[in-house]
């Protein structure tokens, strides 16, 4: 049920374009191409050393020996295939972080659609509030000049159409807002603003607490990224614990000696003896670092669940406040109206009555309205697994 596909064409195609032309996907997929990179340099072997070599120069006023070299240092005790695995796993590491990255993104444009999905909507139901405050304020004048209503009767509604138009700018403002923000996390600031289409209606079925659990926490790309960073901490500790077998050292030399006008051949072989480095202090500190990682991803597992539990309790008061609009109180406006609507018309209902019904009713529509925004927000949160704020640094 949390794997829910995307309904709305219009939303899916802002989605693919944040994915295209997001700065930190960008800058995510950088990423793993550098941590690759690192991998290929850490399996490389040391190049070989090539140089001139020349001793004896003037003995019995000659040149002495003159000749060449080569060095080669040989890496012992699998150190390059272990240096090449612990950057292997930063690699992987990058390529959860670009997968947390892309989840970022995709939550917060699905957050910021139905926002302005919903901020669209508010304008709509507002402009027909404010549409009845005026005519409020105009049968109620009529009414006054009449002598059937006091001022203080026309002064309310005054009141109440003033506040019908502050909610009404307040909704445009919203609504542009709303929009730019949206603009913002799908990465193009000069967005048009169209007509969006979509639904904010509430599902059949509520999600379940143990549902929404194993999910966030499942393959989570924050959890998957902190398991592979301990892993290449431990590996690193493999490594800093073969760093003290001694890596080994050949030269081979040829020279010619001209005194004698004869060729000789040198070969040299040096082992470092590990008498006073033994390489302890980054063993200690490698060992540390793999407690820590370790560690952290036990943090980060409780903090998701921390997370989870504000997510699940907003998403589960707005689900049953929505529940609660659609299955009574809303049907229950419209009723009222209704039956105000048939009474005005038999003449047994005054004006003024009706359009406080129809006021009543447009209030009841915009708490619903609010009640399924924020249910469609969080919604998007938990389909995301709580990754959210992808302009956030």
């Amino acid at each position: 049920a949390l794997e829910v596909g995307l309904a709305d064409r219009k939303r899916a195609a802002v989605e693919e374009l944040a994915l295209a032309k997001h700065p930190a996907l960008a800058a995510a997929r950088a990423r793993v191409a550098a941590a690759r990179g690192r991998q290929v340099q850490a399996g490389l072997y040391p190049n070989p050393v090539i140089g001139y070599h020349g001793t004896e120069i003037g003995n019995f006023n000659t040149a002495g020996q003159q000749g060449g070299f080569v060095s080669q240092r040989l890496i012992t005790g699998g150190k390059l295939a272990l240096d090449q695995a612990v950057a292997g796993k930063g690699t992987l590491a990058a390529c959860f972080q670009l997968r947390t990255e892309e989840q970022r993104v995709i939550t917060d444009v699905r957050v910021r659609f139905y926002e302005a999905l919903a901020a669209q909507r508010r304008v709509a139901l507002t402009g027909d509030l404010a549409q009845i405050g005026d005519e409020l304020v105009a049968a109620t004048r009529k009414l006054l000049e009449g002598g059937l209503k006091s001022e203080s009767d026309f002064l309310q509604a005054e009141i109440r159409a003033d506040e019908a138009d502050i909610l009404l700018d307040n909704a445009q403002n919203e609504l542009y807002e709303s929009w730019r923000r949206l603009a913002a996390a799908t990465a193009v600031p000069n967005l048009t603003n169209p007509i969006l289409c979509g639904s904010l209606d509430a599902p059949g079925q509520q999600l379940d607490w143990n549902e929404c659990t194993a999910y966030v926490l499942g393959n989570n790309p924050l959890l998957r990224d902190a398991r592979a960073r301990a892993a290449q901490a431990k590996l690193a500790l493999c490594r800093a614990q073969k760093e003290p077998l001694p890596n080994v050292d050949v030269m081979v030399s040829v020279r010619h000696l001209v005194p004698t006008d004869s060729d000789v051949a040198n070969v040299q072989v040096g082992i470092p003896i590990p008498l006073f480095n033994r390489n302890q202090g980054n063993i200690c500190a490698a060992s540390a670092e793999w407690t820590a990682a370790c560690r952290e991803i036990q943090r980060l597992e409780l903090s998701l669940r921390d997370q989870l539990a504000e997510a699940y309790r907003r998403y589960a008061n707005a689900w049953q406040q929505s529940q609660r609009y659609a299955s009574r109180i809303v049907p229950s406006a419209s009723r009222s109206l209704d039956l105000v609507r048939r009474g005005y018309e038999t003449g047994q209902v005054e004006y003024l009555i009706l359009l406080t019904a129809q006021q009543t009713y447009l209030r009841v529509s915009l708490a619903q309205l609010d009640s399924l925004r924020e249910l469609r927000t969080s919604e998007a949160l938990l389909e995301g697994q709580l990754l959210s704020g992808s302009l956030e640094r």
